[in-house]
């Protein structure tokens, strides 16, 4: 990959600051937390300080006068993005994962003096180096360490469905990552295609029309001036790595023929590979002349489906593990769950899978002092209520009871035990189960003698 255009650049050998050239200049880098380095125009590092040079595990002499790319080899779509950037002189912003495995947020500001660009400056931020204990009420921790980082968590069933994408890939097939919402396609993608040093350009087919079909596939050009740079478009950003067509399914029907034209003319000029992505079944879109049949067989060269959460019923615990740890990292005391929590929320059908478990958990955190329970959990969605029998005629105070009952049994239910359940309903033990035995011997269709 180059970070450089095949014409010679028109900024480089121009006027530039006279403190980039200063003694001084390089210790003020040094004095920056985050490692920073300053690129010329044709991808070349020519200041360096020391934070960088632990982010890339390479020493100054190493760094200064080296091609950026080559320090970048690997880093899938961070070096495309950045070279992009670099290419089209546009400021940019991305994260990724360097050579050296630290997980980093990429600045690139593209340097100007009298409009005319001279150089570029690049910043690498490390993402979650330090977790930070809880601290004290009132203490002052930095705002980059209470950001959550998304973990990532997988299970057997998810390692050989990436190992089998990965063999197809690397035979040249096109491959369809089907899955429901939230089954997290899009993470294993970008873990997997990150990992193998080539370009990844994604192209979101829901967000396609007629009107912008053209400039995002093929960009829009080379512009006029420093404000109207162009860019360039997702085909030839993915050049030599994989174009990633997510929601495929979602595709207007009005542009499934020309995504197909497009795709025959990226396969057969080679070097590029498909992926896509979606959350329902293809072949049955075929059927409905929603999806031409050409098109689904260019995109599923191998079809893989990535499992719901509720068929691997052992990848919820280390998931919450994960995602607990990460919340809790913002939280001035820490968050446990309970086992009632864990069972109940294994116990629901998720159709959200990871996003609307990670949703519940966040709910949990914001609702409970120190301990999960199932109380803490959001309505289950879906599910029809059940209709109320007909209780015309009863005497107010049968229908006071039922209703007192029924508020004591939905909360013993939340809360696991009958004491609990009195101390959030404010009674005591005693109390909730002298009711409770009460109501069973007692039919709400007549009114008691007093």
């Amino acid at each position: 990959m180059r970070f450089y255009r095949s014409e010679p650049q028109a900024g480089l050998g121009r006027r530039r600051p006279g403190f980039i050239d200063d003694p001084g200049f390089p210790s003020f880098l040094n004095g920056l937390t985050d490692g920073a380095a300053l690129v010329e125009l044709d991808g070349r590092i020519r200041l360096v300080n020391a934070p960088m040079e632990r982010l890339l595990r390479a020493t100054r002499a190493d760094l200064m006068g080296a091609d950026l790319a080559r320090h970048l080899r690997g880093t899938g779509r961070l070096a495309a993005e950045l070279s992009e950037g670099l290419i089209r002189l546009r400021r940019t912003e991305t994260t990724g994962t360097l050579p050296s495995g630290r997980a980093v947020g990429a600045q690139l500001s593209i340097l100007r003096q009298d409009d005319d660009p001279y150089a570029a400056l690049l910043t690498l931020r490390e993402l979650g180096a330090h977790p930070v204990a809880s601290p004290a009420r009132g203490q002052f921790r930095l705002a980059r360490d209470l950001a959550p980082q998304a973990p990532f968590v997988t299970s057997p069933a998810r390692q050989a469905l990436a190992a089998q994408l990965d063999a197809a890939l690397a035979q040249g097939l096109s491959v369809h990552l089907s899955g429901e919402t939230g089954t997290g396609k899009t993470t294993l993608l970008t873990r997997l295609l990150a990992g193998q040093g080539a370009p990844v350009a994604t192209i979101s087919c829901a967000a396609l029309d007629p009107s912008t079909f053209e400039a995002e596939l093929f960009g829009t050009g080379i512009g006029i001036g420093a404000t109207d740079p162009g860019r360039i478009g997702r085909i030839e950003a993915a050049a030599g790595g994989t174009l990633v067509l997510e929601a495929v399914d979602l595709l207007p029907p009005a542009l499934a023929g020309r995504l197909l034209v497009t795709l025959d003319a990226v396969q057969e000029t080679g070097g590029t590979r498909i992926v896509s992505t979606a959350t329902r079944p293809l072949w049955p879109l075929c059927a409905t002349a929603t999806l031409p049949e050409a098109l689904y067989f260019r995109l599923c060269g191998l079809s893989l489906t990535l499992p719901p959460l509720r068929d691997e019923p052992a990848f919820l615990p280390p998931l919450l593990d994960a995602w607990l740890a990460e919340i809790n990292r913002a939280r001035p005391r820490p968050l446990a769950l309970s086992a009632r929590f864990v069972k109940a929320l294994a116990a629901r059908p998720l159709p959200g899978n990871l996003r609307e478990m990670i949703a519940a958990l966040r709910r949990a955190a914001l609702l409970a002092e120190t301990t999960a329970e199932p109380a803490h959990l959001p309505p289950v969605q879906g599910c029809a209520p059940a209709s109320a029998p007909d209780r015309t005629g009863l005497p107010l105070k049968d229908l006071v009871r039922e209703f007192e009952i029924r508020t004591i049994e939905n909360s013993v239910a939340d809360h696991g035990s009958k004491r609990s359940a009195a101390k959030a309903l404010g009674i005591d033990v005693a109390t909730l189960i002298r009711k409770m035995n009460r109501s069973r011997d007692t039919q709400p269709t007549r009114s008691e003698t007093p």
